[in-house]
């Protein structure tokens, strides 16, 4: 897990009208580029575990999804906390 900077789309004026676009503003995340991603859903709730470079974490988070199960290969995910390993996988 490694700290990195990430810029975000937005809106800005210009003569009073508001248009999508690229802030300045930097935020630093936690990004994790997973292996392997599972996520366990129930209506607006997840159970996500993922695998990292030999090391597992466990969270749960908010989602809108349908219930069920559904796995992903290398995703890379930014998360605003450190997450902390569960283990090895």
């Amino acid at each position: 897990m490694l700290q990195t900077r990430v810029s975000y789309l937005g809106t800005c004026k210009r003569w009073g009208i508001p248009y999508s676009c690229r802030k300045t503003k930097l935020t630093i995340k936690w990004v994790c580029n997973f292996n392997h991603l599972k996520e366990y859903r129930w209506g607006v709730f997840c159970y996500s575990v993922g695998c990292e470079n030999g090391k597992q974490y466990k969270w749960y988070a908010p989602c809108l999804n349908v219930f069920g199960t559904e796995d992903f290969f290398n995703i890379e995910m930014y998360f605003d906390e450190e997450k902390k390993s569960t283990g090895s996988c």
